[in-house]
């Protein structure tokens, strides 16, 4: 028991830690509720408020505590600073330079959902049928962690287009890039599915200075060499001239082929564009477009490479819903959801933290011991260690409260301790 119980104690300092550096500067209520929600989130492996209050085992009747926490969500004053503090932590989990940023769109859907503000209609990604449903759009971004190449969610907006003021998806991708540039300036490649095949995203990209790799649809037209033409007949025209070996999901090489051109738009503007065709992955050629500079086939394998990365937002909508039931939210307005998502995105990020120390950090290699994984090669480890942190939490029969009696200057010296006397991160 001794052995849970020092795995227990390092784990709730861990996130004690984590969210005292979130709430830096935030008045008491702040902290309280990033520190409940976050613990909460982790220690019941859900996001659903109930289960969320459960696992703080406080005094209070467990109704009274779902309300207080749906009341605080309602305006968090400080998110502001919160979201400042999170991009400051986030730049110490990228690298410095060669930043992937990966950008996608997902769904929450309500099938059964009446009450929630503003439902729209939203296609299923996770029905093979792609049904329409009810349900919102959600507008994610991801930066690419220096170490263990881990997604780390740095945007993520619930969205509906019926709600008043909405203007257009655009301006929400737009949104998504502005808070990539906060944290990384315009130093950073952003990698892009055929979702976002769109002239004016082109132009918004390379006017700022940023570089991307998009996926094209089917149906665009360019111009090469002045005269115009369907991309994917140009595709289907030629054959893959360089050779690339890239891994599948299931851990086994595929052998690609890549070949490239350059392109203009149609309206003859000044800008020069890199075509990438990539031939192996289907029955038609993947069609990417880029500002970087092709001159070669090493450049055009690479770029290859950056679009195949864009995968990993993908695991991180599939351990959103799978390993928290994402999609089972439930406050009911906007304000609400977004707030909680953002809770929860943070809260990954402390998750991606953890990963990221796994080769230096005991309590990391004790997490992901705990998850008790059957498999070894993971790319993406944010279901694994969400396994492996509810485990160990669920010892916990007092939840987070103790903590929440020290004032700041108590924590720091509580932390100074910690620092002092521990030789479990060493």
């Amino acid at each position: 028991m001794n052995y849970f119980t020092t795995d227990l104690s390092h784990l709730k300092r861990d996130i004690v830690n984590f969210c005292y550096k979130m709430t830096v500067n935030c008045k008491k209520i702040e902290r309280n509720l990033i520190l409940d929600v976050v613990y909460g989130i982790l220690a019941s492996q859900d996001i659903k408020i109930s289960n969320i209050a459960r696992v703080l085992h406080e005094d209070s009747e467990l109704d009274n505590t779902i309300e207080r926490i749906c009341i605080r969500l309602n305006n968090i004053v400080g998110k502001e600073i919160i979201k400042c503090n999170f991009r400051n932590y986030v730049k110490g989990l990228i690298p410095i330079t060669d930043v992937l940023a990966i950008f996608d769109d997902s769904d929450i859907v309500k099938i059964y959902g009446k009450d929630f503000e503003d439902l729209d209609k939203v296609i299923d990604a996770s029905d093979p049928k792609k049904q329409i449903k009810s349900g919102y759009h959600v507008c994610n971004a991801c930066i690419i962690s220096k170490n263990k190449r881990q997604p780390i969610e740095v945007f993520s907006k619930i969205y509906s287009t019926i709600s008043k003021g909405f203007t257009s998806t655009n301006d929400v991708t737009k949104e998504s890039i502005e808070e990539v540039i906060k944290i990384v300036g315009t130093n950073f490649t952003g990698v892009f599915d055929r979702g976002y095949d769109d002239e004016k995203l082109f132009r918004f990209l390379n006017n700022k200075g940023i570089k991307f790799v998009i996926r094209l649809k089917g149906n665009r037209n360019f111009l090469f060499k002045n005269k115009k033409k369907n991309v994917l007949e140009v595709a289907k025209s030629r054959k893959g001239k360089y050779k690339m070996i890239a891994m599948r999901s299931n851990n086994q090489d595929q052998e690609l082929y890549v070949s490239y051109t350059r392109v203009n738009m149609t309206d003859k503007g000044k800008e020069e564009f890199a075509l990438v065709f990539v031939y192996g992955l289907g029955n038609d050629p993947l069609m990417l477009i880029t500002n970087i500079k092709v001159q070669d086939g090493n450049d055009a394998i690479k770029i290859a490479r950056m679009y195949i990365d864009r995968w990993k937002i993908e695991e991180v909508h599939r351990a959103e819903k799978t390993a928290y039931n994402y999609e089972d939210m439930r406050v009911r307005t906007l304000n609400q959801l977004n707030n909680l998502n953002f809770i929860f995105m943070i809260t990954l990020g402390f998750i991606c933290y953890q990963i990221e120390k796994i080769d230096s950090k005991l309590l990391s290699i004790e997490i992901l011991i705990r998850s008790q994984s059957l498999k070894e090669d993971i790319t993406v480890r944010i279901s694994q260690f969400a396994s492996g942190i509810t485990e160990i939490l669920k010892y916990s029969h007092n939840g987070i409260n103790e903590f929440k009696k020290y004032n700041v200057k108590e924590r720091k010296q509580l932390e100074t301790i910690y620092e002092q006397l521990s030789i479990y991160d060493k």
